[in-house]
């Protein structure tokens, strides 16, 4: 049965996940649409979910990709058109504590991976953050990363802005280039005029490499600031650059928020700030994308937070959400496009009765689709990720708590194509049957306890040419020891081990 009516190039073209249909032919001829719930590693477990186990019932680890197993952050992942898997992630070295940007590769579907490579090893004192990987039609590997500014001392891993520069590597023809930057390098300076903050990279049409970031427009509109910069102005340009082996083009302007003039002598230029980038780019190299739009403190007119569909060189529809505090920084609203064209923003929904995450069709007047509450009254959600798949699937890798007790938090995906129907979700971590607890009597008045389990990470997901998916995701194992005499707590102590793991369903 043929799932999907058209061919949606610009779906099966933004990350150049895998090989593209010829004119007319539909993507579904190419990409079988497998579900997750009759992949071998899913089986239904005694209360009727699906969840990933083995045949007795624990969870299943997978690859461990990880180098130092020691504070994992951003994973990515992209597969290229010759089916070679490519990820990347942040890892913190285990001795010298300097956080790194590693690459790994698998050419036989996951079942074998090439050796660690550190691409920052040579940025010596320049501290980096998020990264993301991609690979252009004409199968050259890209590694993209934030890193600090000069004067800074740290950059974010999160995906919100925080001041820096970006920088990126490019592997052809087996070899990798050097480091080089793409967005100016930041000077530190009070205003940071130079420096880049929140940024997104995508595979066009065309198939190539598009960074797209926002800066602080000072430096190219000086007719904005008085005497410096004005506090009424916020990062609210936004540039582009084109990424070409290890040739990155000029930057070049695609969107200023609108600027208000200062209403009389003492007054300020104000205009929008801008966070959390994400989107996509047509076949003429055009940005589409959502942002985090708010108003700096001392600009006018003030509005509440809200995220807006900016493209064309212009700001559009436009969501308001509940307050997300500190998830607003790493679990963004994500826009994704369906097998029909249709855009969904993907969002974390901290309010009502249940926290969800939810798909919120754009352009239409329908209800958001809820993808999956937190169940019982405990229920928090700890964090989501929104990844797009070729051929229009999108993909929701959710980690949850549904009862708020200890080694109950797993993370769950959903897939859909759109039409506001997302499968069952399945539970992939399976920490539920990983926990243990050991009690034991040292003497007639004193025991000692030992609890192990694990806890759910962000990942990021895609699909390789048979329709497999793809995922990568950071998996937490922790332990607690605790001692107890004569009912007074002795001492105890814990420790807690990341990995990063990979599974193909």
């Amino acid at each position: 049965m043929d799932i999907f009516p058209q061919l949606l190039t610009a779906t099966a073209a933004v990350l150049m996940l895998l090989p593209q249909a010829s004119p007319g032919q539909p993507a579904s001829n190419l990409i079988p649409l497998r579900p997750l719930e009759q992949s071998s590693l899913v089986v239904k477990a005694p209360n009727g979910t699906f969840t990933v186990a083995d045949k007795n019932g624990r969870g299943i680890d997978g690859f461990k990709l990880s180098q130092h197993d020691h504070l994992i952050a951003s994973p990515s992942i992209a597969v290229a058109p010759d089916g070679t898997i490519h990820v990347a992630f942040l890892e913190q070295h285990r001795t010298t504590y300097a956080n790194a940007i590693y690459h790994r590769s698998s050419a036989d579907g996951g079942k074998t991976w090439t050796e660690a490579k550190n691409l920052t090893e040579d940025s010596v004192n320049m501290d980096v953050g998020r990264c993301q990987v991609l690979v252009d039609a004409k199968n050259r590997v890209y590694v993209i990363w934030r890193a600090a500014v000069q004067g800074s001392f740290s950059v974010a891993p999160d995906l919100a802005g925080s001041p820096s520069s970006l920088w990126y590597r490019v592997l052809e023809a087996g070899k990798w280039s050097k480091a080089k930057p793409i967005s100016e390098p930041g000077t530190g300076n009070v205003s940071y005029a130079d420096a880049a903050y929140s940024f997104f990279a995508a595979v066009d049409e065309a198939g190539r490499v598009q960074v797209v970031w926002n800066v602080v427009p000072d430096k190219r509109h000086p007719e904005l600031a008085r005497n410096g910069h004005s506090n009424g102005v916020g990062n609210g340009l936004v540039l582009q650059s084109t990424l070409d082996g290890a040739t990155a083009s000029a930057p070049r302007e695609v969107f200023m928020a609108a600027v208000t003039p200062p209403a009389n002598a003492w007054a300020v230029f104000s205009c929008d700030g801008l966070d959390t980038l994400n989107g996509y780019v047509d076949s003429e190299g055009a940005a589409h994308f959502v942002a985090l739009a708010a108003m700096p403190m001392y600009g006018l007119p003030q509005h509440p937070a809200r995220y807006e569909l900016i493209e064309k060189g212009k700001a559009g529809e436009s969501i308001e959400l509940p307050p997300l505090s500190f998830h607003a920084a790493k679990d963004i609203p994500t826009l994704l496009l369906d097998a029909k064209g249709k855009r969904h923003l993907i969002a974390f929904y901290a309010a009502g009765e249940h926290p969800n995450i939810r798909d919120y069709p754009l352009g239409s007047e329908d209800e958001p689709t809820v993808i999956r509450a937190a169940a019982g009254l405990d229920g928090v959600i700890d964090g989501f990720q929104a990844c797009q798949g070729s051929g229009g699937r999108m993909v929701a890798i959710m980690q949850m708590n549904d009862t708020g007790e200890r080694s109950t938090d797993e993370n769950y995906v959903s897939i859909s194509t759109g039409e506001g129907k997302w499968s069952v979700p399945v539970n992939v971590s399976n920490n539920s049957g990983r926990k243990t607890y050991i009690s034991r009597d040292t003497s007639a008045q004193s025991q000692i306890s030992q609890e192990t389990g694990c806890k759910p990470g962000p990942g990021a997901a895609a699909f390789d040419a048979d329709g497999h998916l793809l995922l990568v995701m950071i998996k937490q194992e922790f332990a607690i020891v605790h001692s107890v005499a004569f009912g007074v707590n002795l001492g105890g102590g814990g420790s807690i081990t990341p990995t990063l793991r990979f599974l193909r369903f």
